[in-house]
């Protein structure tokens, strides 16, 4: 009875919550406050509902001419149930919030690199390497030199010239290694 009158309250506030405008914050204000006192109810009469239905599971009897300790069977393991599936759920519901936590934690920690230009080996270089720049563990990565013909060129007084003759004859090169020489 008490759950049902708890959950009544807390449509009529959703209900309310609806025709309230957005800028009347002091209407805004006794709603959230009103929601937390009708929370804090149900949690505290589920708490003590949950310690009276338990408390007497074996001391309980179920026929009116027993004792003082009567109780209606449906009425106690309907109770009953429905308090032991609500921790149930509540156990589900907190071992899932924390699988995504800590799947969304392992993901986020891991190093933001594509492995598509690097085979396996040289993967897992760069990722030691990022760990390491990142100071979790390892030596610092050894910066690599560029290939020797690409410093000279820019080096040289030409500069952007030679490098895209350079660019232009690899290409040439590279198409010229496709095609098949004449007979």
């Amino acid at each position: 009875i008490v759950a049902g009158i708890l959950g009544l309250v807390q449509n009529a506030l959703m209900l309310f919550r609806r025709c309230i405008p957005p800028h009347y914050t002091a209407c805004m204000i006794c709603y959230v406050v009103c929601e937390v006192v009708v929370a804090i109810v149900a949690l505290i009469w589920f708490l003590f509902g949950t310690y009276w239905v338990y408390s007497i599971l074996f001391e309980v009897c179920f026929n009116k001419y027993d004792g003082h300790c009567y109780c209606n069977s449906v009425c106690y393991w309907f109770a009953f149930v429905m308090i032991t599936l609500s921790y149930i759920l509540i156990i589900i519901i907190l071992i899932s919030v924390c699988v995504v936590l800590a799947i969304s934690w392992q993901h986020f920690d891991r190093p933001q690199i594509e492995p598509a230009p690097y085979g396996e080996a040289e993967y897992e270089e760069v990722v030691r390497n990022r760990q390491a720049s990142e100071g979790r563990g390892g030596l610092p990565p050894e910066p690599t030199p560029p290939p020797a013909d690409l410093v000279g060129l820019l080096r040289s007084a030409e500069g952007l010239g030679n490098l895209r003759r350079y660019n232009s004859t690899s290409q040439r090169t590279e198409q010229s290694e496709m095609t098949p020489d004449p007979p």
